[in-house]
């Protein structure tokens, strides 16, 4: 298989494509005020060695410096952030190879991968990173703290189509103000301008922790996944239990 995913939790992922392997939004401890809402699908201690490890955001459950202090390939491990503060952060933990990539910016991680970030606006005056890694035909687009489509729109008007996208789904937003990510309509309308033929929901769970108080879900990838039925649509909604691992089928090609 080209592409397999297993979803750790929250937005956290393990992606393996063409034999590397990438890990998304480190989240695998929890705190006091901070709750998964839903099983570990992997512990740290199980993780391969990893050809990298990206992250979109500061926030504690897309940035676990607990977990990644435990992690144990961190001189051979790149690490790809969206803020400053994260490259300084990941350097005192002993990674070697950080890097803070701005948007637009690609990197080749091996001669048959590549990764770039794509827009995700901004969390305060910070920005979020999305990511797209290539290898081969397969392309997959994870944006772990994204809310606006637009932005998937503007970034398709120049890139060819993803094959998986992997978009948040749960509308957290609080009790006043704008959506932090995007709901099930969101997902699914971000999918299909990104020309993807599988949306898997991430950023799907929320539990009944402090921060609930504050921050209120709206939507699950289970409405993503009708959604996508009843419209005129070609987009498959996989939705993945936490340790459940899904391999990606590429369309035959033509001869």
């Amino acid at each position: 298989m080209d592409l397999t995913v297993t979803r750790v939790a929250n937005a956290c992922v393990l992606l393996e494509l063409n034999g590397h392997t990438v890990l998304t939004d480190p989240w695998f401890t929890e705190r006091w005020y901070l709750r998964r809402g839903e099983p570990l699908g992997l512990p740290v201690a199980d993780l391969p060695p990893l050809t990298a490890i990206v992250a979109t955001s500061f926030a504690a459950n897309h940035w676990d410096l607990r977990a990644l202090k435990e992690y144990r390939h961190k001189d051979s491990t790149p690490v790809y952030v969206s803020a400053r503060l994260m490259e300084r952060q990941a350097r005192a933990l002993g990674y070697r190879n950080v890097e803070q990539l701005r948007w637009d910016e690609k990197r080749e991680l091996a001669p048959t991968l590549s990764i770039e970030a794509v827009p995700a606006g901004r969390t305060l005056v910070w920005r979020n990173n999305a990511y797209v890694l290539s290898s081969g035909p397969t392309r997959v687009f994870f944006g772990g703290e994204i809310a606006d489509v637009g932005l998937l729109e503007r970034y398709r008007t120049g890139a060819p189509a993803v094959s998986v996208a992997l978009l948040p789904v749960n509308g957290l937003r609080p009790v006043l103000g704008p959506p932090l990510v995007m709901g099930p309509r969101e997902a699914v309308a971000g999918a299909n301008a990104l020309g993807a033929r599988v949306l898997v929901p991430v950023h799907d769970a929320h539990a009944d922790d402090p921060l609930s108080l504050i921050f209120r879900r709206h939507g699950s990838g289970e409405d993503a996944k009708a959604l996508a039925a009843t419209a005129s649509s070609r987009l498959e909604v996989v939705c993945l239990p936490p340790g459940e691992r899904w391999e990606y089928e590429a369309p035959a090609r033509s001869v």
